[in-house]
């Protein structure tokens, strides 16, 4: 079934791009590269270069993208020797087509693919190579065969637009490890709801928000772990007077009770919730030079809460603190052709924790650079 999607695929973009000129078809071709280092206060020190490849195409209402690249992660622990993994990525396949002006909303309907091009199965030692996911852009570094359904609506009433979201997961069985083979991570369901209401020509404000309940995590078809329940809200402010362009951005999270395996074949809910409630932001403000050329700052912040456990009770995460800097650079060469560059620096400080492993307190600091290449024809 992988390969007969896979060559699906393929044959759909070898089609819209060959139609592209008789028919209107429109393709777009990006690539890049983005390279994170990061050292801690314990003299840790882990980078990661990512490639992407993406190659998307439309063709009136059906529209399809294939997302793949390569990774180059290495960790070194100031108690063991530098540890790397070099491997290509899940390949991402998404499909859709849009409903629009035949009902009294708009509706999209997607369906998308991970495919698992990347390398699992990984021994102890290259575990360490799956980096946090506040320091390193690619931190699952793979899964196994996954399938997304979603559908949205979206409806629009002159000065305001909502919309609604619906989609489900389905996630394949892999071997995690060389120890924790026929892992199957549990399904996901998710709901999204966004609000946008337009004040002025220059002023626009939104509400949005996002639950997710997931299934039960099983290792040789045995439950062992199920995350609780998320809830995300959030709010957006824009003012867009040319040739300048800000947004800020609050986000609320609150994750509900996790269960933990109680025996072989069951599992249980602990006495509190394991993450604590989180905070983010994001401030950034743009500048046209000129017609094709545009900068951008955006200032980055995150709070998380310690959880509710005793600092010596064994299910105990103390509080994270993080806070990033970006600058950043477009420029459009004809209609065809763009590209960007962007520089961040970032630090994280995270309190100590037990759960899922014991980590003393410690600070992190660290910087990506990185830029993209995007072709339209």
């Amino acid at each position: 079934m992988k390969h007969f999607l896979l060559l699906l695929t393929v044959l759909f973009i070898l089609l819209g791009a060959g139609y592209s000129r008789a028919d209107n078809v429109d393709v777009t071709a990006q690539t890049g590269f983005e390279y994170t280092w990061w050292r801690d206060s314990e003299s840790n020190t882990g980078y990661q270069i990512l490639v992407p490849v993406k190659i998307s195409t439309q063709y009136q209402a059906f529209a399809v993208s294939v997302l793949g690249g390569y990774a180059y992660s290495g960790y070194d622990s100031n108690t063991y020797s530098l540890n790397t993994l070099s491997q290509v990525t899940d390949t991402k396949v998404n499909l859709s087509y849009t409903l629009l002006d035949k009902l009294p909303f708009d509706v999209l309907f997607g369906l998308d693919f991970n495919i698992p091009t990347a390398r699992t199965s990984l021994s102890n030692q290259k575990l360490s190579l799956m980096m946090d996911p506040d320091l390193v852009p690619l931190s699952n570094l793979g899964e196994g065969f996954n399938i997304n359904p979603t559908v949205s609506v979206a409806k629009n009433w002159g000065r305001l637009m909502t919309g609604l979201g619906l989609g489900y997961i389905w996630r394949g069985k892999y071997d995690y490890s060389t120890y924790f083979r026929d892992y199957e991570p549990g399904d996901i369901f998710t709901a999204t709801a966004e609000a946008r209401y337009d004040f002025t020509s220059l002023w626009s404000g939104r509400l949005f928000g996002q639950y997710a309940r997931f299934g039960n995590d099983e290792l040789r078809d045995r439950p062992i772990y199920r995350e609780g329940d998320y809830y995300m809200t959030g709010l957006g402010l824009q003012y867009a007077p040319k040739p300048w362009n800000a947004s800020l951005t609050f986000r609320y999270i609150y994750r509900g009770k996790s269960e933990l395996r109680s025996s072989s074949y069951s599992l249980s809910p602990t006495s509190n919730s394991l993450w604590g409630n989180e905070y983010a932001g994001d401030l950034m403000v743009s500048y046209l030079i000129s017609e094709p050329t545009t900068i951008w700052i955006k200032i980055s912040g995150l709070y998380v809460q310690e959880n509710d456990y005793p600092d010596t009770y064994y299910c105990y995460i103390g509080k994270r603190l993080k806070a990033s800097l970006e600058l950043g650079w477009k420029r459009a060469f004809g209609q065809h052709w763009e590209t960007n560059l962007f520089l961040r620096g970032f630090t994280l400080h995270d309190d100590n924790k037990i759960f899922p492993d014991y980590m003393s307190e410690r600070t992190y600091n660290g910087f990506s650079v990185g830029g993209a290449i995007i072709a339209r024809y």
